[in-house]
């Protein structure tokens, strides 16, 4: 519907003619403004047609190539020079230093009033109005009728892309993607991710702009109650105009609501799920519940599951982090969170990839993340199953390992087999409280020395030079825990006795922090 000046030199009956500057006849005129000042420009915006009957275009013919040049560098949309006023024809130096920049000069003959050209422009311009009003109502009932038909927001992207006549791509806080509407949007999800993650400013209210294989795109982060939840990215082959960027600034607004709605339900689906392991690991269902409810989050009845146990940063980004990467691979799955991190249930196949998830987990939680794994074991055992994961996350934080299953804790699991840690306290008090008491009151390292000697096999140099002590000294400290403990440390058997105490007592206290 723009209006350009070939466009008006074929307006029936007005006899317009061009006389220089034709390359610029193609350029859309904004508006018309009549002037007969010698410098019209600081009263224009640019993209105006100037309409002069030639009074202030200067007597010299250098004032009058000049003021063709200022209107030019202006970016005005051309010139209609009315004829029969001031001038019978166009001077020559306006028409060669039009014609020299490809700035449209149109002669408008003295019959003609510039009313006849500013009515044709001006309602032009209001049709172009009107029209992108209509455009703008159409895509905005399009995108609000996506959302009450419940058409999820893949439904809003796609009567988005309608709208604008470009493709729609929607990514959440991992780059992965939510709504596509076109192998044109496919194709250039992961360079938009890359764009996003190197040029991404701190914040909710950026924008990014870049042409990608031709295309223009435009990106904006869809940020409900002040925190980005997703990023939009929406374009096509021409520049995006002034519309498009309205109607996909009014899909973000929905954008939100459609996630808000679908986080709402999926914060209602978490606290179940929650709840029934809570339940299934507390003994607290019978084998018909059990078996129905683990059926209603994707695990067979009579499937074998085990139990992970997770810590690394927060909680809530933890197990959301968890979800996202379970909810892409086979099987049910079932988390619930705790004070230092998370508790997850899946099925046998799952729990082989205890590493692979924590990787995963790490990548997304950008800090360290332990795991420890409990037995595979039937829905009626997950009791059990749990409380292997929690001791196998202790041992991980112990021996600082990144992932270990129950099985493969060796002695660890000898000590722990004896479950109540009532047991293992007393069982390291019994031999290491004497050595307690001396410590504390002479001030001595007699556990220290032990812990030492005991980890390099009673190799007394190397005990001795890891304590920083002459090995006469070291000697010295081993006869008085001999003396107190009535217990000879050159016999295999209290040496393992005594190393099995440190690592129980070490074990109690990794759990105290649990």
């Amino acid at each position: 519907m723009s209006v350009t000046v070939t466009d008006l030199l074929k307006i029936p009956g007005l006899s317009l003619r061009l006389v220089s500057g034709k390359r610029g006849a193609g350029k859309d005129i904004r508006w018309a403004h009549v002037s007969e000042l010698e410098d019209p420009t600081q009263w224009l915006k640019g993209g105006e047609l100037l309409l002069t009957t030639g009074m202030g275009i200067g007597k010299t013919p250098a004032r009058q190539r000049a003021y063709v040049r200022r209107l030019s560098a202006a970016g005005l949309s051309g010139l209609g020079f009315g004829l029969g006023f001031s001038h019978a024809k166009v001077p020559k130096p306006v028409t060669d230093a039009a014609e020299e920049l490809g700035f449209p000069v149109f002669e408008v003959p003295y019959e003609v009033p510039f009313i006849a050209i500013t009515e044709f422009v001006f309602q032009r311009a209001t049709a172009d109005q009107f029209d992108l009003l209509q455009r703008a109502s159409e895509a905005q009932n399009a995108l609000t009728r996506a959302v009450l038909e419940e058409r999820g927001v893949e439904g809003i992207a796609q009567q988005l892309a309608v709208a604008i006549r470009g493709w729609v791509l929607l990514l959440d806080l991992h780059g992965q993607a939510l709504a596509t509407t076109s192998r044109a949007a496919r194709v250039r999800s992961d360079r938009v991710w890359h764009e996003l993650r190197q040029s991404r400013p701190e914040g909710t209210g950026f924008s990014l702009t870049l042409v990608d294989q031709g295309h223009h795109v435009w990106i904006q982060p869809v940020s409900p109650h002040g925190r980005v939840e997703a990023f939009l990215a929406v374009g096509k082959p021409d520049a995006l105009s002034a519309l498009d960027r309205a109607v996909a600034s009014r899909a973000i607004a929905l954008f939100a609501i459609e996630m808000a709605k679908a986080r709402a339900v999926a914060e209602a689906e978490r606290r179940l799920r929650g709840d029934f392991f809570e339940s299934l690991a507390g003994g607290k269902l019978s084998t018909p519940e059990a078996t129905r409810g683990l059926a209603r989050f994707g695990i067979g009845g009579d499937a074998r599951v085990a139990v992970l146990s997770i810590e690394g940063g927060p909680t809530e980004q933890l197990a959301y982090a968890a979800e996202d990467v379970l909810s892409r691979a086979d099987g049910g799955f079932l988390i619930s969170r705790n004070a230092q991190g998370i508790h997850v249930l899946v099925t046998e196949a799952a729990s082989g990839e205890l590493d692979r998830l924590r990787k995963e987990l790490e990548a997304r939680a950008g800090t360290q993340v332990r795991a420890g794994a409990g037995s595979v074991v039937t829905a009626a055992d997950v009791a059990r199953s749990l409380r292997e994961a929690r001791y196998a996350l202790q041992v991980c934080r112990l021996e600082r390992w990144e992932s270990a299953g129950f099985e493969d804790l060796g002695t660890y699991r000898l000590l722990l087999s004896m479950v109540e840690g009532d047991v293992l306290r007393a069982y390291a008090d019994s031999l290491l409280a004497p050595l307690d008491a001396y410590d504390a009151g002479h001030g001595g390292e007699l556990l220290g020395s032990l812990r030492a000697f005991l980890e390099h096999n009673a190799r007394w140099e190397t005990a001795a030079a890891e304590l920083y002590v002459h090995r006469h000294t070291l000697r010295y400290r081993i006869r008085k825990i001999e003396e107190l403990t009535g217990r000879q440390l050159g016999s295999s058997f209290n040496r393992m006795e005594f190393w099995l105490a440190l690592r129980a007592r070490e074990l109690m206290s990794t759990a105290a922090d649990t």
